[in-house]
C-alpha cells in the first residue's frame, strides 16, 4: 500500500502561534529564537519577522522565523537564526526543497540579495560519548542536505559559534563532576555563605521593577568589559512583556546581605535551556554569588524537563572576554563549534561585498571600543 506524503508549505500567522510554538518547543533543535514572541521583541530593534512553515500530511515538519533587516545601499537580507528547526534528518531531508522555494519568493519579494541561515550544526571538540542529547547537532549529513539545496559556507556566524553545553539527563552529581574543582568549591562556598536565590516569571508583579534592576546592574557590566554593546533597557521590557503568560523567561537574582549583586535571564524550551543574559556587580565578590546563580538556573532547568543547558557563547583565547568566557568553561560540559552562516546569495557582487563589510565593521568597533 502506497503511503501519501503530500507536502505543503505557507507563511504562519498569528493565528498558528499556538502550534508553531509547541513545534519549536518540542524540537531538540528549537530555542527562543525560534518562539513567535522573539520574533516580535526583534521587530522592535528593527528586523521584521516572517514565519514558514512546511507540513506533512498536515503536520509541521520544518519551521524557519525568517528575518528581514534593510542593507544600506544593498537592499534587504533574509536572516534565518539558529534555524531552521526540525526533528530529526527525515523531516528536513522532505521538508527542505519546498523550505527553499518559501524563502526565494519571500526573498524576491522583498528585494533581498541573499538568503542566510545559520542552523546548529558544527562540530564536536569534546567527545560526546556520554552526552547523548548533543550528538545530533554534529549530524554532517545535515549539513549536506543545505549544500545540496545550494547553500554554502560563509565563513561568518551572527550567533555565538563556540558553544558549551550541559546534558541534563546526567545526575546533578555527574554534573558537578563536570566542573573545574575551584568552581565547585565556589558553588558550594556561595551556599554556605547565605547567597540567596530569588525568581521571577514573566506574569510576577516585581517582575518589572527588577527588570529595571538587571539593566543597571548590565550597564556596570559593560563598563568592567570596557564597553561591549548591550540592548537597550526597552528590549528587555519588551521581552518580559511578549513572554507574559508562559514560563518560557525567568529572572534570577544573587541576593547577599539584602542586597542584589547578580542576576540573569533564563530561557528555555521544553528541550533547551540557556541563560544568556547575566549581570553583576563588584560588591561581595568573596561570596561568589554568579556561580550559585549559574548552578541554580541549570538546576531549574533540568527539573523544568529541558535536556539541555547551553551556556551560550564562549571565546577561547580572547584577552578581552577571558573573564566572562573562562568562567563558563570552568563549569566543563562538552563544547561544539558551529558551522556559522550557510548563505545563498541572489545577487553575487552584493553579497561579496556585504560578506567582507561585516567582519570589517566588526573589527573597527572593536578597535573603537578598545
Amino acid at each position: 500500500m502506497e503511503v501519501s506524503t503530500e507536502l505543503s508549505g505557507k507563511q504562519f500567522s498569528e493565528s498558528d502561534q499556538k502550534e508553531w510554538n509547541e513545534f519549536i518547543s518540542a524540537s531538540p533543535y528549537g530555542d527562543i529564537l525560534h518562539f513567535w514572541q522573539w520574533g516580535e521583541v526583534k521587530l522592535g530593534e528593527g528586523w521584521e519577522p516572517f514565519r514558514l512553515g512546511i507540513r506533512r500530511n498536515g503536520k509541521l515538519i520544518l519551521a524557519a522565523q525568517c528575518l528581514l533587516k534593510k542593507a544600506p545601499l544593498l537592499g534587504s537580507v533574509l536572516y534565518v537564526p539558529y534555524g531552521p528547526v526540525f526533528n530529526s534528518e527525515a523531516e528536513l531531508a522532505a521538508g527542505i526543497h519546498t523550505l527553499k522555494h518559501l524563502l526565494l519568493n519571500l526573498a524576491k519579494e522583498h528585494n533581498c540579495f541573499a538568503i542566510e541561515l545559520e542552523p546548529k550544526l558544527g562540530t564536536a571538540v569534546d567527545d560526546l560519548a556520554h552526552f547523548k542529547n548533543l550528538q545530533h547537532f554534529t549530524d554532517h549529513k545535515l549539513l549536506h542536505l543545505f549544500e545540496n539545496e545550494g547553500f554554502s559556507l560563509s565563513g561568518r556566524n551572527m550567533q555565538p559559534k563556540f558553544k558549551l553545553f550541559y546534558d541534563l539527563e546526567l545526575s546533578e552529581d555527574e554534573l558537578l563532576s563536570l566542573m573545574k574543582k575551584n568552581t565547585r568549591y565556589n558553588v558550594r562556598l556561595a551556599a554556605k555563605k547565605g547567597v540567596k536565590i530569588n525568581s521571577y516569571l514573566p506574569d510576577d508583579p516585581q517582575t518589572d521593577n527588577k527588570v529595571e534592576e538587571f539593566y543597571q546592574l548590565l550597564k556596570q557590566t559593560q563598563e568592567r568589559a570596557k564597553g561591549y554593546p548591550i540592548r537597550p533597557l526597552g528590549s528587555f521590557q519588551k521581552l518580559f512583556s511578549e513572554f507574559k503568560g508562559t514560563n518560557n523567561l525567568v529572572l534570577y537574582e544573587a541576593v547577599y546581605e539584602g542586597q542584589v549583586i547578580a542576576m540573569n535571564i533564563t530561557e528555555r524550551t521544553g528541550y533547551w535551556s540557556s541563560s544568556f543574559y547575566a549581570a553583576s556587580n563588584r560588591l561581595f565578590p568573596e561570596v561568589k554569588a554568579p556561580y550559585l546563580l549559574r548552578w541554580e538556573s541549570v538546576k531549574d532547568a533540568k527539573a523544568f524537563g529541558c535536556k539541555i543547558y547551553d551556556f551560550w557563547g564562549i571565546i577561547p583565547g580572547s584577552e578581552q572576554h577571558h573573564g566572562y568566557s573562562d568562567t563558563k568553561i570552568s563549569f566543563g560540559g562538552a563544547r561544539i563549534d558551529y558551522y556559522g552562516i550557510l548563505a545563498l546569495p541572489l545577487n553575487r557582487s552584493k553579497y561579496f561585498f556585504w560578506n567582507r563589510m561585516l567582519p570589517l565593521r566588526a573589527k573597527l568597533s572593536e578597535k573603537l571600543r578598545k
